[in-house]
Parts: structure tokens; C-alpha cells; sequence
């Protein structure tokens, strides 16, 4: 029989929701390692772990808490921000499986 993960002490793992960076934190100069983009990755780990809990949780058919259900996971990005950080993300993964797709492609022109 396999064992069913405890939600309880999956709580105690999860760690505090993400806060996003403030207006004064960007400096607007497209910086490789942006605060929004570091923000953007921890509060979707924060999401898929708190998924993970809340689906233990109603698999044993226990009461889900408050901070985990859908409408409390959402970040709290302004939705312009939120546009342009999920565009930057798909560019990121157009280029990078551009790449993937022609390895013989150096990046200095070498070919």
C-alpha cells in the first residue's frame, strides 16, 4: 500500500508567499537577472508547491486551507506586468528551442 503524504507537514515545507518587488526595486534597463523575473520564478515554484499541498489535502478528503485555495495563489503583479513578463518568458523559450533546433549554429557566427 503506498504511503499518503501528510498535507499537515507538507504546510510546514511551504515557504511564505512571494512578495513582488516594488515600482523603485527595476531599474528599466532590461537587466539579464530582472527583480520581476526572479519574483516571477519563485512565485510559480510557490504555486506548484502549494498545488502539490492543496491536491494532498483533498485527496484525503480534508478541509483545504484558506491560503491554498486558487484564488489566494494568484501573485499580485499588475496585469500589464504581468503580460509583459509572461512575453518575455515565451520569447526566452522561442530562443532558446531556436537554439536547440540548430546546434550547428554558433553564436559568434562560426558555422
Amino acid at each position: 500500500m503506498a504511503r499518503q503524504l501528510d498535507p499537515e507537514a507538507m504546510m510546514r515545507t511551504l515557504p511564505p508567499k512571494p512578495e513582488p518587488p516594488s515600482n523603485d526595486d527595476c531599474c528599466l534597463s532590461g537587466c539579464e537577472f530582472c527583480v520581476w523575473d526572479l519574483y516571477d520564478d519563485d512565485i510559480r515554484e510557490y504555486q506548484k508547491q502549494a498545488s502539490a499541498i492543496r491536491d494532498a489535502f483533498a485527496a484525503q478528503d480534508k478541509p483545504v486551507p484558506e491560503c491554498l485555495r486558487p484564488e489566494n495563489l494568484h501573485d499580485a503583479v499588475d496585469p500589464t506586468m504581468r503580460a509583459f513578463l509572461d512575453l518575455e518568458r515565451e520569447m526566452a523559450m522561442r530562443i532558446q528551442q531556436e537554439a536547440d533546433d540548430n546546434p550547428d549554429t554558433s553564436e559568434n557566427g562560426d558555422a
